[in-house]
């Protein structure tokens, strides 16, 4: 009998903690905790003296050169004394592990722990020192050069791939998604006016909402990780999902909103510039960021539960595009 061909597998734990014991040199006792099934899966591996992650990214997302490319992103602000989590080296002075497993080759990383921790930004204090942070990622990478390939956060990226898979799944509501199409299609023309006059592009993280991937200490030191969705964008894209964040998830008022966001903006530009145009655009990206993770969750559904994203799910998304204006 032929093997059945296999989405998405989970590593033994058992086995995993073998293979840590073999390629780290850390002084044991070792101990492995699975502790996050996200876009990837996610481990806390605790040593007799540090705390360590270890991820393992899905066969099906991304490839060797891919993780390069993040790890490349991530020694790079390092090395300029940005603070962020890092790629931990094995004995063999590599950073990415090989699994070949049912649905393919899966590659595994060891990162250093982000001291601190995670927090909702409620206060115009943290999304000043936010903003900082944030601007000190783009500041370092304005130069950053790497020999792997990663997906560019073009617009085929952020609108086409989206709207198309987005199509697939409302075969039901083509009223619906037809809705869509005509108002990503006027948006886009507004941000290929934007793009004519110039919109800052560089290295961006990717997920920078502010609420997870960054750890706070009490003396306001911030620590980014998870850069597993990084790659040569617009940096109005990367800042928009803060605004995002703010306006759908963290239940503040409209004027709540706009403090903490001039807070942002406040403490990004006290690190580096950011032009009238690149900040008008961001309410553009804002709602291709939604298109984009509208898109991701019909992605996703088929590991993380589909009955999650049901017609109540379209419904919730319909309504926040329906009130878009320009």
């Amino acid at each position: 009998m032929s093997l059945f061909p296999v989405t998405y597998s989970l590593l033994s734990k058992q086995a995993l903690l073998a293979h840590i014991k073999d390629n780290y040199d850390f002084q044991e006792p070792i101990h492995l905790k699975y502790f996050l099934k996200g876009m990837n899966d996610t481990y806390i591996v605790d040593t007799e003296s540090s705390k360590y992650i270890f991820r393992v990214y899905r066969a099906d997302r991304r490839n060797k050169s891919e993780i390069a490319f993040e790890l490349d992103v991530l020694n790079h602000l390092n090395g300029n004394n940005v603070s962020v989590s890092v790629p931990i080296t094995k004995k063999d002075g590599t950073f990415i592990n090989d699994f070949l497993v049912m649905e393919g080759v899966k590659h595994g990383v060891m990162f250093s722990y982000a001291e601190g921790n995670e927090k909702p930004i409620h206060t115009v204090e943290d999304s000043y020192l936010f903003g900082e942070s944030v601007a000190r990622i783009h500041k370092v990478t304005e130069h950053f050069k790497s020999e792997h390939v990663r997906d560019t956060l073009d617009l085929e990226y952020l609108i086409e791939r989206p709207l198309n898979n987005i199509k697939l799944h409302m075969e039901q509501r083509l009223e619906d998604y037809h809705f869509i199409y005509e108002l990503i299609s006027g948006l886009k023309e507004q941000l290929a006016m934007k793009i004519g006059e110039g919109l800052d592009w560089g290295i961006c993280h990717g997920d920078l909402h502010g609420n997870t991937n960054v750890a706070f200490t009490d003396n306001g030191k911030l620590t980014h990780y998870d850069f597993d969705i990084c790659g040569y964008g617009w940096r109005s894209y990367d800042i928009a999902e803060f605004r995002l964040a703010r306006e759908i998830h963290s239940g503040h008022n409209k004027d709540e909103v706009e403090r903490l966001w001039e807070a942002f903006l406040n403490g990004y530009r006290n690190v580096r510039d950011l032009s009238r145009n690149d900040v008008e655009a961001v309410s553009l990206f804002v709602v291709i960021r939604q298109l984009w993770l509208f898109s991701l969750c019909f992605t996703e559904a088929e590991l993380i539960e589909e009955a999650d994203f049901d017609n109540s799910f379209i419904d919730s998304k319909m309504e926040y595009f329906r009130t878009v204006s320009f």
